[in-house]
């Protein structure tokens, strides 16, 4: 795997190149039977386990927000961990497959991201995104079979519920599970947003739908609780579209820090 300034130049469109083939993912349980198991449901922290009741893979999760504190715990029902983040003073820490991989970032250029846009000059500084260990465990992640049932817990915590913006502690979840569907070709049906919620969208479906919180066209309506255009959504866009592979369809759990 190569680098940033080498992948850039792929040029990777929001549509996003040739599609892969489509997940076998029969119709979806309905509750009570949906095989999550929550342990802590709180706005700041969200716990618990998650069992595909088709697939039979089983997924473990602790996942907090306080502010600008951001951690999380993902790991297969063996406990063989997957994905960790920890905020330690300004700076987070992302650690992939029991620390065979890390990143670090410092929060000052979360902020300037968020003050400038998605599209700014901070955005395009990818040295503020520090890496150490072996980069091709970002695609051997992807192999994990646990890995393909992460969108299907996302949306059964949804259906709870359990939407990014009214528990901010559950966003890092969703938007990890939305970049493992656009990878693994994971086909989700949609959770119909409330009615008055899209009474209230400055940009519904503007551009292409370009910042909706979905692949393409479609919408997750519980990462950010309804179909509007987010900016945090709209970064995961802009990436796509600058060909910036591993934080568009790699499972980095990076795009979280910018919120809806």
């Amino acid at each position: 795997m190569k680098l940033a300034p080498a992948l850039v130049s792929l040029i990777v469109f929001a549509a996003c190149a040739s599609e892969p083939t489509p997940s076998l993912h029969s119709t979806e349980p309905s509750e009570p039977d949906d095989g999550l198991v929550l342990d802590i449901e709180q706005p700041d922290r969200v716990a618990g386990t998650y069992v595909d009741p088709i697939l039979k893979l089983s997924l473990v999760f602790d996942a907090g927000r306080a502010g600008d504190a951001l951690s999380l715990h993902l790991a297969t029902g063996d406990n063989a961990p997957l994905v960790d983040i920890d905020t330690v003073g300004d700076v987070y820490r992302f650690s992939y497959l029991g620390g065979r991989l890390t990143m670090t970032v410092d929060q000052s250029w979360i902020e300037a991201v968020r003050a400038e846009g998605e599209d700014g000059p901070a955005a395009q500084d990818e040295s503020a995104l520090r890496w150490e260990g072996d980069m091709t465990v970002l695609d051997e992640m992807l192999a994990v079979p646990e890995v393909k049932v992460l969108a299907y817990m996302s949306r059964a915590l949804g259906a709870r519920g359990i939407t990014g913006n009214a528990f901010p502690a559950s966003l890092v979840i969703h938007k990890m599970a939305r970049q493992s569907a656009d990878a693994l070709a994971v086909e989700i049906e949609p959770l119909p947003p409330s009615a008055g919620e899209q009474l209230f969208c400055s940009r519904p479906t503007a551009n292409s739908c370009y910042g909706m919180c979905g692949p393409g066209c479609t919408c997750w309506s519980w990462v950010c609780g309804d179909c509007c255009y987010h900016g945090g959504c709209a970064k995961h866009d802009s990436w796509c579209r600058q060909g910036q592979w591993y934080y568009c369809y790699n499972i980095t759990a990076v795009i979280a820090l910018f919120g809806c």
